[in-house]
Formats: structure tokens, sequence, C-alpha cells
């Protein structure tokens, strides 16, 4: 007896330990501080400018979801060569923080990323609509209400796997752990 419980508790502190470390480890990696080395403000893209939240934040042809955009998707709206003031306020103006950038370059990091093994289409997600046509879901249901925000600060805490499970729940989607997990 004694033998088979030197074996079996360092097994179950090993256990342990390990789910304690991964699970930090996945907390740490959904609420990094994200660095924004621009401001922005979503209020005013949002009511001022008419913009929706996919004008920024697109999908490529696959489906998959682009994140952030780069300053060339910037300056389709605030061209580099347009005016620094306009008396319109309702026509995107130059940004000249913009100018020190490169087209390709991204000036804000995302607050999470999805570990490996999660899978989240945002296009999925974002197109599922009821019979009557209504949208299942809209990116305040996670991100809080961006459209009241003049900052990029995060509004929403961490996304939980339970918080994800509730909402699939509560929109009739799929709880089978391969609809998120490969």
């Amino acid at each position: 007896m004694k033998r088979s419980l030197f074996f079996i508790i360092p097994f179950i502190v090993f256990a342990y330990l390990s789910l304690i470390l991964f699970q930090r480890a996945c907390d740490y990696t959904m609420n990094l501080q994200a660095e924004k080395r621009l401001p922005f403000n979503h209020k005013t893209h949002l009511t001022q400018y008419g913009a929706d939240c996919e004008t920024c934040h697109q999908y490529y042809d696959n489906g998959r979801f682009k994140g952030l955009p780069t300053v060339a998707e910037c300056t389709q709206c605030h061209d580099r060569g347009g005016e620094v003031h306009n008396p319109d306020p309702t026509v995107p103006t130059k940004k000249a923080m913009l100018d020190s950038y490169k087209d390709t370059d991204k000036p804000w990091q995302a607050f999470a990323a999805q570990p490996d093994l999660v899978y989240f289409s945002h296009k999925v997600v974002m197109t599922a609509t009821y019979e009557d046509g209504r949208k299942k879901s809209r990116c305040g249901s996670c991100h809080g209400d961006k459209a009241g925000s003049t900052t990029t600060e995060k509004i929403k805490g961490k996304m939980l796997m339970g918080q994800c499970m509730d909402c699939h729940t509560a929109l009739h989607i799929s709880n089978k752990c391969l609809v998120c997990h490969d």
C-alpha cells in the first residue's frame, strides 16, 4: 500500500501543478495589456463617420477574421494627401500620425489571442441570423459598448469558456467540443 502511494502522490501533485500552470498561462494570454501606439476613438468612427465594426475589422476571402486594420486600411478614409482640417465633421481628415508608418503596419496589438486549441469564426457568429432575419449576435455581445468608447481600452473582462458556452446556449448554437476545438 505504501509503495503505491509513493508513486501516486507525485503524479497527483504534478497533475495539480500542471493544471494551475496551464490555467495561469491561458489567463495571461487572454488578458495581456496590448500596446496601443496610436490613439483611436471608436465613438467618433461609429457615430460621426457612420462606420460600422466591419468597416475596419474585416474578413479574409476564406471567412477568417483579419483582426486589427493595417495603416493602409486607415488611409482609405484618412487620405495621406488629404486635408488636415475640414469644416465638415463627417469627413475623415488626414492623420499626420499615420505618416510615420508603412501601409502594412498595424500600430495596435490585440488584447487577446485565441489559444491554438480554439477556433473561433467571427464571420460565422456575426452573420448568423434568426428565422426572421435578425442577427443573432453583435460585436458588443463580446466586446462591450465600443460605440460609446473614446479609447482602445478593453471594456469587457476576460472571455472564459463558460461565457462562450452560455452565449452558444442562448443563441441555440451547438456546444459540442469540435465546434470550437480542433
